[in-house]
């Protein structure tokens, strides 16, 4: 007789069991046992048993089932109740704890799995068919099919223009013109023809035309010219992104078979294989780079490069408007060390080509960037643009019991997606985040099941986390021609942007769904603020002192730095930052004796560059991996992870849903399975501000202004710390949450950055006590109001600053400010900015919130309800914001009337 089995069955939430059972038993009496003993299968009788991925069938023999060593059963509910989170375990105080309203309403009732009491109709369904449709036909489609409740509230429709051509330049070379021809082109639009005859003439260039303007033949032109003719002219080519590189490698290499004389084309950047990188040091002509290898191996090692550095004659940077906060202002330091390279050591003076997308000030912004006294502008679109219509698309309003609420927009979008692959329309669907960009996909190849099942492998994600292969592989398939879509972050790590639709004079249509938030409902009630001419200042801070700081210890330890030579790089801050960084022990000058004029690194790191991270780059990382086939799906930043991997986390990968069944901390690798679950899940984060230090330094812009109103604003360097206390599980059908459970073994996660708050006044606080107003409710709903307000005043984005959006602590030093954090690690001078601008926020947010109409105790999203808010927008009380704003607003106001009235006694 066969001796009974030990099998032990296992919770999404790490909670496990072992069942000793018969080995004749069946699968069915097995799930019996767990009813009667199993915690989860008591909360969630209906359930389903998967082993290795596959769901056993009920009948099954236990004794039969191949369960290994140390291997367990899957326990997956299928529709479980809902149940409070268990709480942290940790001796930290549960901030969920406390809570008048944490997650129950009065009659304990879990308030989040509630179906609408009024549900919205069923919306229309993806038409099947399949017929070609140009865009022009495509916007009727919608009206009469997916927009007929009124989605379209405005069709923009901007014209196509004709081309404006010039003959080729006659100096050109044979070669140049056989090697146009073999790409197709044999005259130029009259703006290539300009800023190739002006960077031929050895003038700094920027071309700022829009989207498909064929901006690239500006730079390839002269350039392939320039080494084509002499063996000895070199050029540097830099992107923003490693994809914009393989798109132009691409190129360059389709028209390298025509010219005469043999050079060497390559790519260096992160992805370039160990083995390789010696050779194209040694042969490159034309090196193709991004910032961030400029910064890490080019400059600390640019001695390995002298050959390149020595005869370099053009410096290309394309995608220039990318350059911008505090990416741009690292970009603006990491070209003036490449400058002073060139120049004291290797004795070259590049000329600059820039490329951008149409901005309101492109020269201004490419003379900062690389501190150029004269630079040519280019912005006189000659190139043939097909017409387009673009659309706003808002989601009809939901009524339900006491909000109206729109649908999923990602809902709308896959929606979307779906009619236009299956109409025939090349589609990119740009998303805000990585997690979108799979809910996307996923939803739209569910619809296409239904509709065009042909087509459903016919669109991926491209986001950024793949690793490089995965890269490649649908770079290759898009630009040929496999796929018809992509879901895509709007980082464009692509290198395609949405603005080439309508490339080659061909219609295009354009369609920008909108949000809940405040900003996206403004456009959707003011189109015009959209259209017209470019409105987007492209703005760089290169005498930032923080990370002023940072390169110049890069430089100092790359060639000694003199400050009577070395200003004019490094602006007039440079003398005091000298200081400050001798102070520190990282530069010294008059060594042994010598000219004190002489700054030399002595810093710690042998190399400082690697250190400095230019795009908030974390090098601790966790690799998300595939048991099954013991692949690497994806790699992910140490501030994000936790986000989507976590034990019994529901991680989605080109639209496939995996369980991640183990987070091994200490190796920091998350092992998961492919599983077909009917739900998702969601982390409940929670996130303090401490302050650890003084007042910081004012951005130089923060010059008192007559025009600007005062305020009792500071800004002080603080930290901000993360932590994760459990997970939603949030069913597909219905998007409502299924249950909750707690997460107590996740370590936190910390920076260091800058804050700007003001303080409640305490007749304020007294007087809201007195009406019964809810201090944390108008703390946290002006919060809001701030941030969705605040890129209409500064050049940033909602996403670069946060705020304390759970409940404070008690004790929290917080509770009673107003309060915005720079989410930069670090910081990149956003707090002193808004400092600056405080009073005018005030106001502008107290105008948003007075004047919407809603009569929600809790607003909504076009006031003080926000999509990013880590506390789902619980615990708002609009009109204790409207009072709060207004208190403070007239306290600063009489504040300064009287400091000004000791004035002038």
């Amino acid at each position: 007789m066969a001796q009974p089995r030990a099998i032990r069955v296992r919770a999404h939430d790490g909670r496990s069991t072992t069942v000793t059972i018969a080995a004749s038993a069946t699968v069915s009496d097995l799930r019996t046992a767990l009813r009667s003993s199993f915690a989860p299968a008591l909360v969630s009788p209906d359930f389903h048993l998967f082993l290795k991925g596959t769901k056993l069938i009920a009948d099954a023999k236990v004794g039969n089932l191949p369960v290994g060593p140390g291997e367990s059963i899957s326990f997956i509910p299928v529709n479980a109740k809902s149940a409070p989170p268990h709480p942290p375990s940790s001796s930290a105080p549960n901030p969920w704890r406390k809570r008048k309203f944490s997650w129950h309403d009065g009659g304990g009732e879990d308030i989040y799995a509630k179906k609408p009491t009024n549900p919205a109709p069923p919306r229309p369904l993806s038409c099947h068919g399949t017929q070609p449709l140009d865009p022009t036909q495509m916007v009727e489609h919608l009206r009469q099919g997916l927009g007929k409740a009124g989605q379209i509230t405005h069709v923009e429709e901007i014209p196509g223009r004709e081309a404006t051509f010039a003959e080729l330049p006659g100096h050109l070379s044979s070669s140049m013109r056989d090697a146009l021809r073999s790409i197709g082109v044999t005259k130029l639009y009259a703006h290539q023809a300009q800023a190739v005859q002006s960077a031929v003439s050895g003038e700094h260039v920027v071309v700022s035309t829009s989207t498909s303007s064929g901006k690239s033949l500006c730079y390839n032109i002269p350039v392939l010219e320039s080494i084509s003719q002499s063996s000895a002219p070199c050029a540097l080519y830099i992107f923003p992104t490693k994809a914009l590189a393989q798109d132009q490698l691409k190129t360059l290499l389709d028209m390298k078979p025509a010219f005469r004389s043999d050079f060497d084309v390559s790519i260096y950047d992160g992805d370039t294989a160990m083995k390789d990188r010696t050779r194209i040091r040694n042969t490159a002509r034309l090196l193709i780079t991004n910032p961030d290898m400029l910064h890490m191996s080019i400059l600390p090692c640019h001695a390995q490069f002298k050959r390149v550095l020595f005869n370099l004659k053009y410096i290309v940077i394309d995608e220039a408007h990318s350059y911008k906060g505090a990416f741009g202002c690292h970009a603006a330091l990491i070209l003036r060390r490449l400058k002073r390279i060139c120049s004291y050591v290797y004795g070259s003076n590049p000329t600059f080509i820039f490329c951008t997308a149409t901005l309101a000030n492109p020269r201004e912004h490419v003379m900062e960037l690389a501190n150029l006294d004269r630079v040519v502008l280019v912005d006189n679109d000659t190139s043939p643009c097909g017409s387009k219509n673009f659309l706003l698309w808002n989601p009809p309003l939901q009524l339900a019991k006491a909000e109206d609420r729109r649908p999923n927009p990602v809902l709308e979008v896959s929606y979307l997606f779906a009619e236009m692959v299956q109409h025939g329309l090349r589609v990119i669907a740009f998303c805000k985040t990585r997690k979108m960009c799979e809910q996307v996909l996923m939803q739209t190849r569910q619809i296409l099941k239904e509709t065009a099942a042909e087509l459903v492998n016919s669109i991926c994600v491209y986001r950024g986390g793949y690793v490089a292969s995965d890269r490649r592989k649908i770079e290759a398939d898009l630009f040929g021609g496999i796929l018809r879509g992509v879901a895509a972050t709007n980082a464009l790590e692509l290198g395609i942007d949405a603005g080439r639709s309508g490339r080659r004079a061909k219609q295009s249509i354009a369609v920008y769904v909108a949000f809940e938030g405040a900003l996206d409902q403004y456009f959707m009630r003011s189109p015009h603020k959209l259209f017209g001419k470019p409105i987007e200042h492209c703005q760089v801070d290169s005498q930032n002192r923080k990370v002023l700081e940072q390169h110049l210890a890069c430089a100092a330890s790359e060639y000694p730095l003199r400050q009577e030579h070395d200003e004019s790089y490094f602006g007039f801050s440079m003398n005091s930052v000298l200081m400050t960084l001798k102070d520190k022990g990282c530069l010294m000058n008059n060594p042994s004796g010598g000219d004190s004029g002489v700054w030399k690194y002595i810093g710690p790191d042998k190399k400082p560059s690697h250190s400095v991270s230019i795009r908030a780059i974390e090098h601790h990382r966790y690799k998300v991996i595939d048991r099954r086939s013991n692949r690497v799906l994806e790699e992910i930043e140490e501030s994000k992870a936790f986000f989507q991997v976590y034990d019994g986390a529901v991680y989605m990968h080109q639209g496939v849903s995996y369980l991640v069944d183990k987070l091994d901390l200490t190796s920091r690798i998350a092992y998961c399975k492919v599983f077909d679950l009917n739900y998702y899940t969601k982390v409940q984060d929670y996130t303090e501000i401490s302050f650890i230090g003084g007042d910081v330094d004012e951005h130089p812009a923060s010059e008192c202004k007559p025009d600007i109103r005062r305020t009792t604003a500071q800004a002080n360097d603080c930290r901000v710390t993360t932590k994760w206390v459990g997970f939603d599980r949030i069913l597909k059908s219905n998007n409502q949450k299924s249950d909750s459970i707690s997460l107590d073994h996740l370590p936190p996660y910390s920076f260091e950055t800058q804050a700007v708050w003001v303080q409640i006044p305490v007749s304020v606080r007294t007087t809201m006590e007195q009406m019964e107003y809810q201090l944390c409710g108008g703390v946290h709903a002006a919060s809001h109001a701030l941030l969705s307000i605040i890129p209409l005043h500064m050049m940033c984005s909602g996403s670069d600053l946060g705020t304390q959006c759970a409940e404070p602590q008690e004790n929290s030093e917080t509770a009673d400010r107003i309060l915005l954090y720079d989410k930069h690690p670090g910081g990149i001078g956003l707090a002193s900015q808004a400092k600056l601008l405080f009073g005018e926020l005030l106001v502008a947010a107290l105008e948003l919130v007075s004047s919407c109409s809603c009569t929600n105790s809790d607003g909504c999203p076009n006031c003080i309800q926000s999509f990013a808010c880590s506390d789902y927008n619980r615990d708002l009380d609009k009109e204790a914001s409207i009072f709060l704003l207004k208190g403070v607003i007239q306290y600063e106001k009489l504040y300064f009337e009287a400091i000004d009235g000791c004035y002038q006694s």
